[in-house]
């Protein structure tokens, strides 16, 4: 584990096995805000894959996939579904075929939400949008 915010670091950790990078950004509890892009860049140079969980932004304050992650993850249960009534996440993909791969482990494995539960997910993701700035406003 290594801070983030010091790129320096990042590309220091580096190993010749390193095949995936998994951040948070901003971090829970310490929030923490990695430069997505710049370690994206690093990633990419190096030949490993971008994870990020973007569950404290959600997918309306912010988008690593446009800042060149591989994969972002995102807690369902959380900010997405707002009623903490559901257990879920989803994962997202910049490359159909990495999608692919992991969409068939997903199927073979059995590990995806069942209707009724994707159900809660799509009604909590209608006020998402709504929730996520009025947040926002509320904070600032």
């Amino acid at each position: 584990m290594i801070d983030f915010t010091d790129l320096k670091k990042v590309r220091n950790a580096f190993k010749p096995n390193t095949k995936m990078v998994w951040i948070e950004s901003p971090t829970n509890p310490t929030l923490k805000v990695t430069d997505i892009a710049a370690v994206a860049k690093i990633c990419k140079e190096k030949g490993a894959l971008l994870v990020v969980d973007n569950t404290f932004m959600s997918p309306v304050l912010q988008s690593p996939l446009k800042l060149g992650a591989d994969i972002v993850m995102h807690s369902l249960t959380k900010y997405v579904s707002g009623h903490c009534d559901v257990l879920a996440g989803a994962f997202m993909f910049n490359d159909e075929e990495l999608y692919d791969k992991y969409h068939y482990i997903i199927k073979t494995v059995g590990s995806a939400i069942s209707p009724f539960e994707a159900f809660l997910c799509m009604r909590g993701s209608k006020t998402l949008k709504l929730r996520a700035e009025k947040a926002s406003e509320n904070a600032l």
